[in-house]
């Protein structure tokens, strides 16, 4: 399984393919043949009647999306987990794009390419993230693009493999090994006849769709700042407090955080696990036209459920480790484990936490505060020279620096928020 495109196992994922299903390594070698049969056997009835139901989803005046040439590569990998979720099937009809702008939920269709190929053409969810980066909008034009020296239409990838543009790496530093700003699923692939990496003509669909109009806010949030998903979040620093009752004013960083949701900063590790705010609270409308209230923090970003439906209003942690680097041969889940005190494993991904590791994640609060995770330690060293041991976990990054051993706090969490914020190019 795999990208056809000569390059190792992954190495064009910036992110998104996180985890080997562990459901299919049990599988027995019989049932699994069994299912291959049964794929083989239904996949030009699959294939067709797919790409027929997928078109009669597109939204009504979606077809004046722009057009782009676009190098695309087999996604391959089944069995492992999409950005959103998904877990990859035999002959599956989704693609990867190299941006979490353009992500659609689980089994959702709010963002859809046309993919045409030699006179073949069907329509298909993005339910992935990747090649190689993931934040790189290359459909949308230089103004608004995170790269933003490139044309419309041209990826960054391409742009570093033929042209050595950012001295040909990609957004993690890695060197581009092809030119390909999309990933396509299996089942798309071989409907379209393709046999091998090719380009091919894709039309993003959601790019004439206007902003929704936003429904009216609760009653008590009608001044809270109101955002859409592509736009620039509240993140000017030291603002004036609100002193009605509804928020906590932290003066590190000159922002108002709502009682619900500080309540709850200090119940879940506080200033260590999700550091201090670097936005105000606010309103962020999705593409679909729901609504979340949100606010950043430095590792982590929070959100609070003022819908009504529970009480008292609910307060989740982004799941960020997907946004985030994973070595790629740090991703492969641990098919066999003999227990070990100084291990923990992890069945719902197939990872373990040991050692030094282990220890930080029980006395912060476990998988309750940082999810399950998402990798297994891998070894880097900085651009400075410093050795550096990473893990990543659904809500964090965890990070060993042999060189603080005397200083005590040689184990430090990541800051996401800061990290995606400053890729993005909304801070410096």
């Amino acid at each position: 399984m795999g990208r056809d495109d000569g390059s190792p196992g992954e190495m064009g994922r910036g992110l998104g393919m996180i985890h080997m299903h562990i459901q299919t390594v049990l599988r027995s070698r019989m049932h699994y043949l069994g299912l291959l049969i049964v794929f083989s056997m239904m996949f030009t009835l699959l294939h067709s009647a797919g790409a027929q139901d997928t078109e009669t989803t597109t939204a009504p005046g979606a077809e004046a999306g722009a057009t782009f040439r676009v190098y695309g590569h087999r996604e391959g990998l089944v069995g492992h987990t999409t950005a959103n979720g998904h877990v990859i099937q035999p002959e599956d009809f989704f693609v990867a794009l190299p941006c979490f702008c353009a992500l659609s939920s689980l089994g959702g269709n709010e963002f859809q390419v046309r993919l045409e190929y030699n006179g073949k053409s069907l329509v298909v969810p993005v339910w992935d993230v990747g090649p190689w980066n993931v934040e790189d909008n290359y459909w949308d034009p230089p103004s608004e693009r995170t790269w933003s020296g490139l044309p419309q239409g041209m990826p960054q990838a391409e742009a570093a493999y033929e042209n050595g543009y950012n001295g040909g790496l990609d957004g993690w530093g890695r060197t581009i090994q092809s030119p390909a700003g999309i990933d396509i699923g299996d089942g798309a692939f071989h409907a379209l006849g393709m046999t091998g990496s090719d380009w091919l003509n894709v039309t993003f669909l959601w790019l004439e769709a206007p902003h929704v109009e936003a429904p009216a806010p609760p009653a008590s949030y009608t001044d809270v700042p109101t955002v859409y998903w592509d736009e620039r979040p509240p993140l000017d620093d030291f603002v004036a407090p609100i002193d009605d009752g509804r928020y906590s004013y932290i003066p590190e960083t000159g922002h108002n955080v709502p009682v619900q949701m500080l309540d709850y900063w200090n119940s879940h590790g506080g200033w260590w696990v999700h550091g201090l705010p670097v936005s105000e609270f606010f309103r962020q409308i999705q593409p679909d036209g729901s609504e979340r209230f949100v606010q950043y923090f430095e590792r982590s970003v929070l959100s609070i459920d003022l819908s009504g439906n529970t009480s008292p209003p609910a307060v989740h942690a982004d799941k960020q480790g997907y946004n985030t680097y994973i070595d790629p041969d740090a991703r492969w889940p641990v098919v066999t484990f003999e227990p070990n005190p100084n291990f923990i494993y992890f069945p719902e991904t197939g990872h373990i936490v040991a050692h030094g590791f282990k220890g930080v994640f029980e006395a912060h609060g476990g998988a309750d505060v940082f999810g399950y995770p998402l990798s297994e330690e891998w070894t880097a060293v900085n651009p400075d020279g410093r050795k550096v041991v990473y893990q990543v976990f659904e809500r964090a990054r965890f990070e060993w620096w042999p060189d603080r051993l005397s200083e005590g706090d040689e184990i430090t969490l990541a800051v996401l928020t800061l990290e995606r914020l400053q890729r993005i190019g909304w801070i410096e």
